[in-house]
């Protein structure tokens, strides 16, 4: 694995995984990445990793019911257990800036490649694989509709990426909202800095995305009251679905 690149991306890297030490969210127990998404043994998350089980199993069939799926690339991969679940049936690269042992330092079955690249800078072939799965990851990138374009770069012709657990926000303004309390939370915690590099995805960027055409097969609440909000009335808030986006034909 190469370099992890310069002084900002390792800075936000260490710290990152810092924080994500302290919630719950990273261990350094290889227990922790070898049962999820199932069983979360640091105990602080329960609720999340419930959601994004559910979600893996989507993922799964999904992934069953594609025709001629045989390259699969685990884009944002972390720990690995995602990439360590699809190994067996799937030729799998990992790819994440963290090469630590709470990342993909950690992930040692030999089954899965690793590789350490930017999301925006993917150090891949074009057209290299069959599906990419973004799970809770295209948001970290700086420029989450640039990510899509490399995505679409490094998929075949007629590819799909399936991207899950990334929030979906109704508007530009809802999102900007979001992105000021997430701001206020990093600096409540002393990490201003890595608001940076935390985005999201509006309907409009995907609706009319230039690379990918999206279906959704999970319409991703985080609460059941969320569902309705717009009966009520209300403009329904952020969104962590399940989408399947299928490579657009060059025009």
């Amino acid at each position: 694995m190469s370099d992890q690149g310069s002084y900002p991306v390792r800075h936000f890297i260490e710290t990152y995984r810092k924080l994500r030490l302290e919630q719950g969210y990273a261990s350094r127990d290889p227990r922790f990445a070898a049962r999820l998404p199932f069983r979360d043994t640091t105990g602080q998350n329960p609720r999340v990793w419930r959601t994004r089980a559910v979600h893996y199993l989507m993922m799964r069939s999904a992934l069953a019911l594609l025709p001629g799926v045989r390259r699969v690339l685990d884009l944002g991969a972390g720990n690995g257990w995602l990439a360590r679940r699809l190994a067996g049936a799937y030729q799998v690269t990992a790819i994440d800036l963290d090469t630590g042992d709470t990342g993909l330092g950690s992930l040692t079955d030999p089954r899965v490649h690793r590789i350490c690249g930017e999301l925006e800078t993917l150090p891949l072939r074009a057209g290299s694989f069959d599906v990419v799965i973004a799970a809770a990851a295209v948001h970290y990138s700086a420029s989450p509709v640039a990510a899509l374009a490399e995505i679409a770069r490094v998929l075949r012709r007629g590819g799909v990426l399936i991207l899950a657990d990334s929030p979906i926000y109704a508007t530009a303004l809802a999102r900007d909202r979001a992105w000021e309390r997430t701001l206020a939370y990093y600096t409540s915690v002393g990490h201003p800095e890595l608001a940076q590099r935390y985005r999201g995805f509006t309907r409009d960027d995907l609706r009319h995305n230039d690379d990918f055409r999206f279906l959704p097969i999970s319409p991703g609440y985080e609460r059941w009251q969320s569902a309705l909000e717009r009966v009520r009335g209300r403009e329904p808030g952020v969104r962590l679905p399940v989408l399947l986006g299928w490579k657009r034909s060059p025009r």
